[in-house]
């Protein structure tokens, strides 16, 4: 778990250098957000497993029916752009 908070702990700096507007400091929201979702275990877990693959974490909404809130509730790893 030491890595992925490390890795949590990276990208908030990298946010933080980059400024509120950067994609960096998106994506660090992305992380949070899914700290807040998860916890710290899964989410560092996940940023292990996105590191030795090369992804990222990403929120996604379930299908839900029409007229319904779309508020993410899971976590992803996709390919980086």
């Amino acid at each position: 778990m030491g890595k992925g908070k490390d890795l949590f702990g990276y990208y908030n700096d990298l946010a933080k250098t980059k400024g509120p507007q950067s994609e960096e400091s998106t994506y660090a929201g992305v992380l949070f957000q899914a700290l807040l979702m998860v916890g710290e275990r899964r989410v560092f877990e996940l940023l292990e497993e996105a590191d030795a693959t090369g992804k990222k974490l990403q929120l996604q909404a379930s299908a839900v029916p029409a007229g319904k809130d779309d508020c993410p509730d899971c976590i992803v790893l996709v390919d980086k752009d």
